[in-house]
């Protein structure tokens, strides 16, 4: 044994017998958070000057929502021997300045206002005394008031009334303001203020410490109190540029601490707090009882029908000539924000420095933003809708490791509606409805001369026939998907047969009885696409069609 760690065990064992000194009390600073869907990772930093000898150390400033099994403490040239975790739910904590400021707003107004409400009391109570005065004086009991008494009493009620009347409704209008403003500042104190701001997380540590030493602990702990949701923002200028895919988060928390000048990462992995290898239990087959399901029909994609487009004001945009242009330096959070992306892992890593409330309001955090191949079609499925869609189909979307997620669209600045992005599913293409497109004509219509109903025997045939016609109206050629449908038959005493599509389907899935042709219209062109089949069925039954 070296003599360094000979006099450091001496010391220490020294250090042991010494009663203990009185309780060293610190604040620990929130510096790190790795957030992941569910959950978080906190590091706190604190630092302390500590005597030689055996004492207590009291870390203030934790979370009161921690899980016990995930706590670390570490600190360079501090031998730690035990440590206990409590809530602080007397000592009051200190608000933060935004809460502290709404408050003290809070204060003068109401000082404002109980003092304008007692200026509207006094005011009322002249114009009572004022009234009242002036009908006394018109009674007069010794004696009959004269003409010139009545003159004289109505012009003093009416100049005296009148500016109070105007004094009463001056000061009505200023309470109704300036208790307008309080309710909207005690509303906004509720929203903002945490919830959990009456508790406070403390760390009690049995140290022993060799020889006088500046240093710094470090604790880290997983709250569950903590989350980020993955969203997006699509932009699309026009049919002509390329779409503009911008990465989001909204962060939230309500661990009892604001989250302030904190570093933050973004994960979508999952800590492992519980290590339990999974077993097999047995699997029983059962018979399952089967009932009437209806007619049930099925799609083939996934395009969402838009929400009702909402016109964006850019009233209000300033614009700059291309000389003033060239000078202005372009900041992108791109250059803050690195990914890390590992198998099905996922890890942003954000430079800036963020400040989370502890109230659970999300925080929207900017990205990365993808500039995404994309195609653009037109989509009608006249069976169901007599609308057509434009629709924008993204593609080799895989590099960018997106997670699954909400996203907003905005098509040629006009919000057009929301969507939800499954990058994870197994389909190689993300479609996205911008909006209708009534310049693209559809229209569906039976042809009578080519449908019957035919009795032969113990059966009935039922022939259908549509014919269904399409008009490009713009002046620009379009690519259009157009769909239809066949029945599929559950039964076997139910045929499905002579299915056929003039001019050819450009695919048919026969799971689902689908039709599908992909064209390509020139402006002003007209196509005509027909579709037709004969159901086959015992006579003596009732089929659940709607032909």
């Amino acid at each position: 044994m070296n003599m360094k760690k000979l006099l450091f065990i001496l010391a220490l064992c020294l250090g042991l017998v010494l009663p203990m000194s009185a309780q060293k009390h610190f604040t620990a600073t929130l510096t790190e958070a790795t957030v992941y869907l569910h959950g978080a990772s906190l590091t706190h930093t604190a630092k302390a000057t500590l005597k030689s000898g055996s004492q207590e150390v009291i870390i203030e400033g934790l979370s009161p929502q921690i899980e016990l099994n995930s706590l670390k403490v570490s600190a360079n040239g501090v031998l730690i021997s035990g440590t206990e975790f409590r809530v602080d739910y007397i000592t009051p904590r200190e608000k933060s300045q935004y809460i502290q400021k709404l408050n003290d707003s809070l204060k003068l107004y109401k000082e404002q206002l109980q003092s304008a409400r007692d200026e509207l009391a006094t005011h009322q109570q002249m114009l009572k005394l004022v009234t009242d005065g002036t009908y006394n004086n018109m009674q007069q009991k010794d004696k009959a008031a004269t003409i010139a008494d009545i003159n004289a009493n109505m012009e003093l009620y009416q100049a005296k009334a009148t500016a109070l009347k105007k004094s009463i409704y001056q000061d009505q209008q200023l309470v109704n303001k300036l208790q307008e403003t309080v309710t909207r500042l005690q509303q906004q104190i509720q929203q903002d203020s945490d919830e959990n701001a009456h508790a406070t997380g403390i760390l009690c540590l049995s140290t022993s410490v060799p020889k006088d030493v500046t240093t710094t602990f470090t604790i880290t702990y997983f709250t569950n109190q903590a989350q980020w949701i993955p969203c997006y923002e699509v932009n699309i200028p026009s049919m002509a540029e390329t779409i503009s895919l911008q990465a989001k988060a909204k962060v939230q928390q309500v661990t009892g601490l604001d989250w302030t000048n904190v570093r933050l990462t973004l994960s979508n992995g999952t800590p492992n707090r519980y290590s339990v290898a999974p077993v097999f239990t047995t699997w029983f087959l059962r018979f399952q009882a089967y009932g009437y399901r209806g007619n049930r029909v099925a799609y083939e994609s996934n395009v969402m029908a838009p929400a009702k487009a909402q016109v964006s004001d850019a009233s209000g945009i300033e614009t700059v000539d291309a000389e003033e242009a060239n000078n202005v330096i372009q900041l992108s959070m791109d250059d803050y924000v690195e990914v890390d992306a590992q198998d099905i892992h996922v890890t942003y890593s954000i430079a800036i420095p963020y400040d989370i409330p502890g109230n659970g309001q999300p925080k929207l955090i900017d990205l990365k933003a993808y500039d995404i191949k994309s195609e653009f079609k037109y989509y009608s499925i006249p069976k169901l809708s007599d609308e057509t869609y434009l629709i924008a189909i993204l593609s080799d979307y895989e590099q960018y490791n997106l997670l699954p997620g909400e996203a907003t669209i905005t098509y040629n600045s006009t919000y057009v509606g929301k969507t939800f992005l499954h990058p994870n599913d197994t389909k190689s293409q993300i479609t996205l409805t911008l909006t209708t497109e009534p310049r693209m004509a559809v229209k569906r219509e039976k042809q009578r001369d080519y449908c019957e109903t035919k009795h032969v025997g113990n059966t009935t045939t039922i022939t259908q026939s549509y014919l269904i016609t399409v008009k490009n109206n713009l002046n620009r050629a379009a690519k259009l998907t157009l769909k239809d449908q066949y029945p599929i038959s559950s039964n076997k005493d139910i045929e499905v047969r002579d299915v056929t599509a003039k001019p050819a389907a450009t695919t048919n899935n026969s799971e689902i009885g689908v039709i599908t042709w992909d064209v390509e219209l020139q402006p002003g062109e007209s196509r005509t696409f027909t579709i037709s089949y004969s159901v086959k069925y015992p006579k003596d039954k009732n089929l659940n069609y709607n032909f």
